[in-house]
């Protein structure tokens, strides 16, 4: 029992510490070093500036970018909403450098550039992309991967939680960024050879498609 109220009491602090650390440096970013400079969504409503780029925040954990929100056309595309099943392209980065991140902080995609990039590095592609019987992967008739078709439900809660919540209000074909704390990544979790426990992610992508 004692054992069981330390590692509480642990976790509890760690969260303390970390997550506010983790908070004050994305938004850091946003402000300082992304390409454009972001203003919090408050910021921008009340900005002399005619259409200033901004980020929206999600719980204070979640911090999404999309760089098309301004676009005439954006509101006749169809939207995120709960239930809605999104197809998309991405890329998951590790965000513990706090700058943008490069190709090798990549830390799984289906975006066929990023992969053709890291497995000139020496990337065993074997479980980013389409694979036949034999786990060879396949490429299609111009010589380039297959990627993995990447489709989610949003609000069925089989993938990160900052996402599930990020996504909605986003439209088809919109580009964007989203950058979330540990706990609304992979939390506590260790994942070998992938990335550290309390490590705050980038996810980069583009929405193909939304079905209601």
């Amino acid at each position: 029992m004692g054992a069981l109220a330390l590692a509480a009491l642990v976790s509890c602090s760690d969260e303390e510490d970390i997550l506010p650390q983790q908070q004050e440096k994305i938004v850091s970013y946003l402000t300082r070093s992304h390409t454009p400079t972001l203003l919090s969504e408050q910021d921008a409503a009340q900005s002399l500036d005619n259409d200033p780029p901004y980020y929206s925040t999600f719980g204070n954990t979640t911090y999404r970018y999309i760089a098309d929100v301004y676009d005439e056309e954006r509101l006749t595309r169809p939207e995120v909403s709960e239930g809605s099943r999104v197809e998309l392209t991405f890329s998951l980065y590790d965000f513990t450098a706090y700058s943008t991140p490069k190709p090798n902080e990549c830390l799984y995609s289906n975006d066929t550039t990023i992969i053709n990039r890291l497995v000139e590095g020496g990337l065993n592609p074997r479980y980013w992309v389409e694979c036949d019987l034999y786990g060879v992967p396949l490429r299609d008739e111009f010589g380039q991967f297959v990627p993995l078709r990447q489709t989610l439900q949003i609000g069925g809660g089989a993938t990160l939680s900052g996402l599930q919540a990020a996504l909605v209000g986003c439209r088809e074909k919109d580009v964007v960024e989203l950058y979330m704390t540990y706990n609304q990544a992979y939390g506590e979790k260790l994942i070998m050879g992938l990335m550290t426990k309390q490590c705050p992610v980038a996810f980069f992508c583009t929405i193909n498609k939304v079905t209601k």
